[in-house]
């Protein structure tokens, strides 16, 4: 289907060309010039677009840069949240710990004051007791003794009586007192506690405040980031619908410049029909297409384009610029190629016989038409481009070639047998080469 979809192509371009009485490069050049018109008008929306695209961008990466420095403000704050709202939690802790221990003391002190009462009703008992029986009654338990070894026993238990009761009245005071203090450290400390407790509850109030700002100004500049990115990547679709139509616009030029190449061949045939040839120019392909297929197209016959021509500065420059234009990020054999296609036109019937007429053919070579030439003009072309204008113009040929292009269009069109070198395809026939 594909195979003969291009040979209807190629019969209505034959009818168009054969229909036409002009010269050639000129049935095609209104229609070709208003492509170039409209792929200049589309590439300039396109970089405008870029260009807004670029400035969205620059404003969306402004707005992040903002919301990462109020997202960082966020997050500090709200770990210093975080951090006081343990600090109270710990706080709090520690006010539990101590009425917990001020509870235990107050326990402990009430034990303390019972044993004491408790002691003390006993010492008072024991001490009423001798009092109220007497001397007598003391002296009487004594003497009946049996031994001195049991009287003096039986006193000395009653000294101990009266000295255990002085010591456990004093033990107990002493164990009350110590209470106290610690209960009295205690409540200090509590109170101390609960200040601080106090002053970490306003700051939380303070922090809860910031955090929630914070958190709204960050929220808030996520939008506008959002929003901004909705506006770039509304600049992304027009881009990439520039470029659709970049690619349709080059698929229009490729094939009025293929029906340019119809022309030439056409040429050919008539003259040699017509049993001679003329010194008449040409055709460029620089960015053309083939107009038929393989098997029916007229084969350009060889000529011999080689050696070197007379030139000056300016052509040196010229031939420099266009290969630079042409093939600049290619290797110096790509640049070759590029000046050796130039030279065989050059060389050749079919084209225009000076440099100048070549490079500047109607319609042909796209850096003429985009302006990408005459900058290079203005600033000088490199020195590898330079060398190899300079080797091509003295006689240098890398093949017999007179048309290049993209492999792309290459095999869209058809042409086969084409030399591969960098990104062009480079061959002399529009078919089987």
């Amino acid at each position: 289907m594909k195979k003969l979809w291009k040979k209807c192509l190629v019969l209505f371009l034959c009818f168009c060309v054969m229909w036409s009485a002009g010269g050639i490069g000129n049935v095609y050049a209104k229609s070709l010039e208003e492509i170039r018109q409209e792929q200049l008008e589309n590439k300039k929306k396109k970089d405008e677009a870029e260009s807004q695209k670029n400035d969205a961008q620059k404003v969306v990466d402004d707005l992040q840069d903002e919301a990462d420095d109020l997202g960082a403000t966020y997050n500090s704050y709200n770990k210093r949240l975080q951090s006081v709202n343990q600090e109270i939690t710990d706080t709090q802790n520690a006010i539990e710990s101590a009425n917990a221990s001020i509870s235990q003391l107050e326990k402990e002190l009430a034990e303390a004051e019972a044993a004491e009462a408790e002691q003390y009703e006993g010492m008072k008992t024991r001490i009423q007791y001798m009092y109220e029986n007497g001397s007598q009654s003391l002296l009487t338990t004594l003497l009946e003794s049996g031994s001195m070894v049991e009287f003096l026993q039986r006193a000395e238990y009653v000294s101990s009586i009266t000295s255990y009761d002085r010591k456990m009245m004093n033990s107990y005071a002493k164990l009350q007192e110590t209470i106290k203090e610690k209960s009295a450290a205690l409540s200090d400390k509590k109170t101390e506690l609960s200040a601080y407790n106090d002053t970490l509850s306003a700051k939380q109030d303070e922090l809860d405040d910031l955090v929630n700002d914070a958190g709204n100004a960050y929220s808030a500049k996520k939008g506008e980031v959002s929003a901004a990115q909705m506006s770039v990547e509304e600049y992304n679709a027009k881009i990439q619908e520039f470029r659709d139509n970049e690619t349709a616009l080059e698929g229009e030029a490729a094939a009025a410049q293929a029906a340019l190449a119809q022309q030439i061949l056409q040429q050919q045939q008539q003259q040699q029909q017509q049993g001679g040839t003329t010194g008449g120019d040409g055709s460029d392909g620089s960015d053309a297409g083939n107009a038929g297929d393989a098997d029916n197209t007229p084969q350009i016959p060889t000529e011999n384009t080689g050696g070197s021509i007379s030139y000056s500065d300016a052509d040196l420059k010229l031939m420099a610029a266009i290969i630079q234009a042409e093939a600049g990020g290619e290797s110096y054999a790509g640049q070759l190629a590029v000046g050796t296609v130039i030279m065989n036109r050059v060389k050749s019937s079919l084209f225009p016989n000076t440099l100048s007429g070549v490079i500047y053919q109607t319609n042909q070579f796209q850096p003429v038409r985009d302006g990408h030439l005459a900058l290079i003009l203005e600033r000088g072309p490199n020195e590898s481009c330079t060398n190899a204008a300079r080797q091509v113009l003295n006689g240098y040929r890398s093949g017999d070639w007179l048309f290049f292009m993209t492999k792309k269009w290459a095999d869209y069109y058809g042409i086969t047998g084409y030399t591969m070198i960098g990104n062009h395809a480079f061959f002399r026939n529009w078919g089987a080469n």
